[in-house]
């Protein structure tokens, strides 16, 4: 949720419109004259087959920067996770990729089980259920930078 209250975003981890349990987020907005909630650009799809993208879902203060975990993505071994984060367009009125995917570092590790973005959303907070094997539980800082930006 925004700190006004007007966006928030919502995940189904279990959604399968681009294949089974790849999950999907989208963003709504509250519309004062209609009195409504108004979905906000293109829907956020997992990539793959139980990735659960929308396992945990986190705005930016504005609204304008959402991120995503997929904890069951397998981008480096088996439900190893990924997390990503996309920045809203004003000009496309569509969400776009902000810099690249976070991803777990090795399997298991279902990066993106839970995720917070700063007020700014600027910096990503994310949980790691175990890292390299050892049975233990970590948060993750990291920084988030737009394409060509550094």
């Amino acid at each position: 949720l925004s700190s006004d209250g007007k966006t928030v975003a919502i995940g189904s981890p279990r959604n399968g419109v681009n294949a089974e349990e790849s999950g999907q987020v989208r963003v709504f907005e509250w519309d004062k004259v209609s009195n409504k909630w108004n979905k906000k650009g293109n829907a956020l799809q997992g990539a793959s087959a139980n990735d659960n993208l929308g396992r945990s879902v986190s705005l930016s203060s504005d609204g304008k920067v959402v991120a995503s975990g997929s904890p069951k993505r397998d981008a480096n071994g088996p439900d190893s996770g990924s997390v990503s984060v996309f920045e809203w367009n004003e000009d496309s009125n569509q969400w776009s990729p902000k810099g690249t995917d976070l991803d777990g570092e090795s399997a298991d590790g279902r990066l993106g089980t839970s995720v917070s973005l700063s007020s700014d959303g600027m910096v990503v907070a994310i949980h790691v259920l175990h890292l390299l094997s050892l049975p233990t539980s970590t948060v993750h800082l990291y920084p988030i930078s737009s394409p060509g930006k550094q």
